[in-house]
């Protein structure tokens, strides 16, 4: 089934999605699955890459060097959100997911490459857990915008 791409006007994520899973009506827009949702950026940010080419058994080293550099942008994003909090456990694992990508060689596309790679998007995903948590919101949970995305595998899912 053909899949086609989407930059969400809201929260700007790149989105695929099936052409007939998409409910919409010719020149309309098509809603921002993460529209009115705290960290809006942040979660589809997490899900781009959670959902990414990357992390599909068949990923070349392109596809690799091009997450690992998503990844230390969306890192980036989410130390700019905690400058406004007092949430010393988030702070620790953002730094903790830093140094997982840090460790990473992005020319290399080995096993221990995507691991830390993992590593460091799931750390990111647990500060961003701490974020709703302390509005007092539930955890952000990936599969919950997966048909938004090309999801026929997720070869190593994030242990929650």
């Amino acid at each position: 089934m053909p899949t086609r791409q989407l930059q969400c006007e809201t929260c700007k994520a790149e989105l695929e999605y099936e052409a007939c899973k998409a409910a919409f009506v010719p020149g309309a827009k098509i809603a921002c699955p993460y529209l009115g949702m705290a960290y809006a950026e942040l979660r589809a940010g997490h899900d781009r890459l959670y959902f990414g080419k990357w992390r599909r058994m068949d990923a070349d080293l392109l596809e690799i060097r091009r997450a690992y550099h998503q990844i230390e942008l969306h890192l980036g994003a989410i130390k700019h959100s905690l400058e406004s909090t007092d949430l010393p456990a988030a702070r620790r694992d953002l730094e903790k997911g830093i140094n997982a990508l840090h460790a990473v060689d992005p020319r290399d596309g080995g096993p221990e490459a995507l691991r830390d790679m993992d590593h460091a998007l799931s750390y990111a995903h647990r500060v961003i857990d701490d974020l709703l948590s302390e509005m007092g919101l539930p955890g952000h949970t990936p599969m919950d915008f997966a048909e938004w995305y090309d999801t026929e595998e997720v070869p190593f899912r994030e242990e929650l």
